[in-house]
């Protein structure tokens, strides 16, 4: 077995997991400053993909310029339904799952009809690749790499280095205690809700061109989205990032050395894992 052979997944994890972390933070984000579990997620992610596709892929506008495009999109449509949807179901489980899954099913109904039910591929942003001990590197993963790098380092100053970031921190650790600080939870709710929603159609517009776009893409990322954030330790930061990490490398491993036929054996691990710390990697015990 050659050096390549064995570092190339570890890439590709890397550049998968990064994406991966966007869409953990936006769903740790989401539940902590509102304690609501979006359940439609990935959906947001879904829609980013295909807003990247269709404002690049047909209208041809700059790549760049239209992931931008897309996560303002995403975060106004997120704004839209947390006003509309969450925030009076809001301080109930029940009520805010129901939500939840009737919005994923009238989401991905609504792609399907606009869009149509067939995987669409689009083409490669870059056309390029790097090579690096015998490894090609597509230039596309490597820009989502970096891009993604750059959105949680953004997102990193703006949560512990802003005035509105520290307010979502006061909000997430005691809401009470913020309200009578004077810190509209109302507006630091919605802007919680729009930055989850917006990084989760960053990663969907990041995956655009490296893999193929569906209106059912976002089940799946769902599904994993609440592994990372189980895996990390729910309501860490930190933790999503990790987990996001991890997740992505088991699963290009896996991947590599047992087909794609082998969708269970991240899950495995991570249950595996579950079972010595069960709060999470980096979570705290109640």
């Amino acid at each position: 077995m050659t050096l390549d052979i064995l570092l190339q997944p570890l890439v590709y994890g890397l550049q998968i997991g990064l994406t991966y972390v966007l869409l953990a933070l936006g769903l740790t984000v989401i539940f902590s400053i509102m304690n609501v579990l979006n359940l439609a997620h990935g959906e947001f992610y879904m829609l980013g993909a295909f807003t990247v596709f269709y404002i690049n892929g047909l209208l041809k506008v700059n790549y760049f310029l239209a992931l931008i495009m897309s996560v303002v999109v995403v975060a106004v449509i997120g704004i839209f339904f947390e006003r509309i949807f969450f925030r009076p179901a809001r301080g109930d489980v029940v009520p805010t799952v129901i939500v939840g899954i009737g919005l994923m099913w009238l989401l991905q109904t609504a792609a399907q009809l606009l869009f149509g039910a067939q995987p669409r591929g689009m083409k490669e942003v870059f056309q390029g690749s790097v090579s690096f001990l015998n490894m090609n590197i597509s230039d596309s993963r490597i820009a989502a790499g970096i891009i993604s790098i750059l959105l949680v380092s953004v997102v990193y100053l703006f949560i512990y280095k802003t005035k509105q970031g520290k307010a979502m921190q006061a909000v997430a650790q005691d809401r009470e205690a913020a309200m009578s600080l004077g810190i509209d939870v109302g507006k630091i709710g919605t802007l919680g809700f729009a930055l989850g929603c917006g990084l989760a159609g960053a990663a969907g517009g990041l995956m655009a061109p490296i893999f193929f776009i569906e209106p059912t893409m976002g089940t799946t990322t769902l599904i994993k989205s609440l592994c990372i954030i189980i895996l990390g330790g729910v309501g860490s930061i930190p933790g999503a990032a990790l987990g996001g990490i991890i997740l992505g490398i088991i699963e290009s491993y896996g991947q590599t050395f047992l087909g794609y036929s082998a969708t269970t054996f991240p899950f495995l691990i991570i249950l595996f894992i579950l079972v010595f710390k069960r709060t999470g990697l980096m979570g705290r015990a109640a």
